[in-house]
């Protein structure tokens, strides 16, 4: 073989190498992508329409909210009846899975819902979620108040 083969060959496999090690990164990133969001709960990915009342207080009106959540964890929530964005930014799993924290990095108008008015723009909010209900629960101080969402695509029996 010539020197300007053996520099051609050794060229080539140096290149196949490169290209080998850049997959492998881009796959372990895409992998360590996909793990993390597997930790995020797909039971709450969807779109869900707010009951008329919460749980925990029929004296407030919570039947004007709806609820986006992404398989990404970003979300909105939003006053359907006028169209103003209530909240919106990304979800996190607390250490023990437990709770949702939510957190309105969105930079337009902070404006919680009816009972949620003291959250914060990161607020740790206690979750439970079946195929077609979300509830979302806001505790301030010894008061709780509980959104209940019904899944925009729930059969219109389980809807109550």
């Amino acid at each position: 073989m010539t020197a300007k083969g053996v520099i051609l060959f050794t060229a080539t496999v140096g290149a196949l190498l490169l290209c080998s090690c850049a997959k492998n990164e881009d796959t372990s990133s895409l992998m360590e992508s996909q793990q993390e969001q597997s930790d995020f709960p797909r039971c709450i990915v969807g779109e869900w329409k707010c009951r008329e009342t919460p749980l925990d207080n029929s004296e407030l009106y919570s039947g004007y909210l709806s609820l986006i959540i992404r398989s990404d964890g970003n979300y909105l929530m939003y006053d359907a009846e006028a169209g103003n964005p209530c909240l919106k930014g990304t979800i996190e799993m607390d250490g023990d899975d437990l709770d949702l924290i939510f957190v309105d990095d969105s930079g337009v108008d902070f404006a919680p819902p009816a009972g949620w008015e003291n959250m914060s723009k990161r607020q740790e909010i206690g979750y439970f979620a079946d195929s077609y209900t979300l509830k979302l629960t806001y505790t301030d101080n010894d008061n709780s108040v509980t959104l209940v969402f019904d899944a925009v695509n729930a059969p219109n029996e389980v809807k109550n």
